[in-house]
């Protein structure tokens, strides 16, 4: 019978993530954690599953101010088609790669015009 290990390779335990914006920085530091690939159409996968089960289980997480991050985005682009934010960023980026790190340089840069922090 094998055993559990819920260490992490450093011998840490693993993080406890009770906010979007803590799961964002664990994906950050370590996308292929969560990440198939290093693709920002792979993060939106993630934060799409990742909310529905939060809301289908009645768990409290804030993510209502992703429609403000949204809608941001849409701005800074001069978009008004119902594009999402993964798909904006990455129209206007590189490739998927490029896109996925784009996506983490406008979040700290909307973070900090909102000093939004949690």
């Amino acid at each position: 019978m094998m055993e559990e290990h819920n260490i992490a390779s450093d011998g840490k335990p693993p993080e406890r993530l009770s906010t979007l914006v803590e799961l964002l920085a664990a994906i950050k530091r370590r996308p292929a954690m969560c990440l198939s690939k290093n693709y920002i159409s792979c993060l939106k996968a993630y934060l799409s599953g990742w909310s529905l089960l939060a809301h289908q289980h009645d768990i409290a997480i804030e993510d209502e101010w992703m429609w403000a991050f949204q809608d941001w985005i849409a701005a800074k682009y001069g978009i008004t088609s119902d594009h999402g934010w993964a798909e904006i960023i990455l129209f206007h980026s590189q490739d998927e790669s490029t896109a996925l790190k784009d996506f983490f340089i406008l979040f700290e840069e909307w973070q900090a015009a909102h000093e939004f922090k949690s």
